[in-house]
């Protein structure tokens, strides 16, 4: 029983008394952090408003597992902040409660508890809200109007409500109370039969930020296809491409006609045109096309049309064993950026459809984020004004590598003799490969007979199989130290 607003004490002292003698045990808590112990929540003298962030996502955490929530009369108020909540409940019809009379009809007896065929109810408070469809009534006034309802809602848990107010009145009727519990002992989810796991929300302790590109300024749109493409347009039109596999920023140069773009996406059969498409306006937009000739070198086309605008920075966080980058308590759910500048998340249901949006635990609006993108990892990108940013989680076995190297040229001709070494943390294994040979170490030495542009491959991993690459292609031709 969870509530978190001024209420009837004597009320639920008495409601979880009288549950024992139906062997249902009800336990009044002030927080959720054990909510997966129990199979259900009871919302009592409750204000959805006043739910916090981390509360929010343990109910819909619990609620997507198949926890039961029961609720009565008045919690749904007239200003929902929470989209599920109004999908669960439905809202308030009549802000004012009614005090009146009813006579009452069991439609379902629910737990086969043995209700009463008729009963009277002398004068008991009521409200009259417009509840989700999926709801079933289980019981009503002889009015034809509704009073209780049970059904199982688009997170697939099944929901008991009545409109009824519980207090110290009401739970003295018999038929009543029986009515309460047989709705509250049918939503409870049992521990052998549902698979309840709390998905808490993550600390912001457990994830890094790593600026990772920043010769660029006034960044307004990312596109990220692969690890030898992401594309960055500037205010100017000036476009870049950070390359991930070598951790290199590239400017292709600036393009006039790409000034404005809003967003930019990539050619379904990118892999064998290289074309990116640029989009302009606000209602319709005009679309323009880019051809990437290779990773360095791009060049503007002669193609323009009118089109829809596409989905702008929005993706579905990957729910599967290759998604390491972000914690599973975000894996499925939908990532966006709001008008604002703000990174949302959005719960949805089997549908595709949204039944919660929360904010993510990092950036806000002052951080002037532009645009957002996912890795193949699940890791995810997020464009600055001036910088290009990488999230990292950190998981159980600690933060993953994230590995570049510089290189010292320390002869002034051939033969040259070339240092390396790797920027990464301490504890994890480098492995090189330079000119066919495996060399391990923080710092690798190896002697080119000719200057010239060679591969340089470095590997970082643990025990644990976390790994970073990069793969960079290094010029050698004379003294000089390299990043």
């Amino acid at each position: 029983m969870f509530s978190n607003k001024t209420g009837n004490e004597d009320a639920k002292k008495l409601l979880i008394e009288k549950s024992k003698a139906f062997n249902v045990n009800l336990v009044e808590v002030n927080g959720l952090e054990n909510l997966n112990k129990y199979g259900a929540v009871f919302f009592l003298d409750f204000d959805e408003t006043k739910l916090s962030v981390k509360e929010n996502s343990i109910l819909v955490s619990f609620f997507k597992n198949g926890g039961g929530v029961i609720g009565s009369f008045d919690i749904q108020g007239s200003n929902s902040k929470r989209i599920w909540f109004e999908q669960i409940f439905g809202k308030v019809e009549n802000k004012i409660p009614e005090r009146k009379e009813l006579d009452l009809i069991p439609v379902q007896d629910l737990g086969d508890i043995g209700l009463s065929p008729l009963w009277k109810m002398p004068s008991v408070e009521v409200i009259h809200p417009i509840v989700p469809k999926y709801l079933k009534p289980v019981l009503m006034s002889l009015e034809g109007k509704a009073i209780s309802w049970i059904g199982v809602s688009e997170f697939a848990n099944k929901v008991f409500y009545t409109s009824l107010k519980i207090d110290m009145q009401s739970l003295q009727n018999q038929d009543f109370l029986k009515s309460l519990i047989g709705g509250v002992k049918s939503v409870v989810s049992l521990k052998n039969e549902s698979k309840i796991e709390q998905n808490v929300l993550p600390e912001t302790s457990e994830f890094r930020i790593l600026n990772i590109a920043k010769d660029f300024h006034q960044g307004i749109v990312l596109e990220y296809f692969s690890p030898i493409y992401c594309l960055i347009l500037t205010e100017k039109g000036e476009l870049f491409n950070y390359i991930t596999l070598s951790k290199e920023l590239i400017s292709l140069g600036l393009f006039d006609s790409l000034k404005n773009a809003v967003d930019i996406t990539a050619d379904p059969e990118f892999e064998s045109n290289g074309y990116f498409y640029f989009y302009f306006g606000e209602d319709k937009a005009v679309v323009k096309r880019v051809k990437m000739l290779n990773s360095q070198k791009a060049e503007m086309d002669d193609f323009s049309l009118e089109s829809s605008f596409p989905i702008k920075n929005v993706f579905l966080c990957k729910k599967d064993s290759t998604n390491v980058g972000m914690p599973k308590y975000y894996q499925g759910k939908q990532f966006s950026l709001s008008k604002v500048g703000e990174i949302e998340v959005a719960s949805l249901n089997n549908n595709q459809e949204v039944i919660d949006i929360e904010p993510f635990v990092l950036f806000k609006k002052e951080d002037s984020l532009q645009a957002i993108a996912q890795k193949e990892n699940g890791e995810m990108l997020v464009l600055m004004k001036d910088s290009l940013n990488l999230v990292q989680f950190r998981g159980d076995n600690g933060f993953p590598p994230f590995v570049a190297f510089t290189f010292k040229i320390l002869s002034l001709k051939a033969p040259f003799k070339v240092e390396f070494e790797a920027i990464v943390e301490e504890r994890f294994d480098l492995e090189w490969e330079i000119l066919g040979k495996k060399l391990i170490g923080k710092k690798a030495t190896q002697v080119f007979k000719t200057s010239g542009e060679y591969p340089i491959n470095l590997k970082a991993s643990n025990k644990n199989g976390q790994t970073d690459f990069i793969t960079k292609t290094v010029k050698i031709e004379k003294a000089s130290i390299v990043k």
